[in-house]
């Protein structure tokens, strides 16, 4: 069981989604999975181009920021959850 989940949740605006899943896949950290609430076809798609290092949860367009969290969360194993919404950034190295 991964000691922290991080769970990528929301919309691909103005193709963020891609810069962060990049960030999070090139730098893997032991202990850690990261796992993505993807809010319509086009974040599943780009988050899909990130698998298998990472889970995708696909979730129809106009699902609220609630419903994504607890959706990732369902699916995470983590003992430790850390949410990031799809169109925030992560300094380099952290989860």
């Amino acid at each position: 069981m991964p000691q922290l989940s991080v769970i990528v949740h929301g919309p691909n605006t103005q193709d963020h989604l891609t810069g962060l899943l990049d960030s999070l896949v090139a730098h893997p950290l032991p202990d850690v999975e990261v796992v993505v609430a993807a809010v319509g076809d086009w974040a599943r798609e780009t988050a899909g181009l990130h698998a298998p290092q990472l889970q995708v949860v696909p979730l129809p367009d106009g699902t609220s920021d609630a419903a994504a969290r607890a959706a990732g969360a369902a699916r995470a194993t983590g003992r430790w959850l850390h949410f990031v919404r799809a169109k925030d950034g992560l300094p380099p190295g952290s989860p």
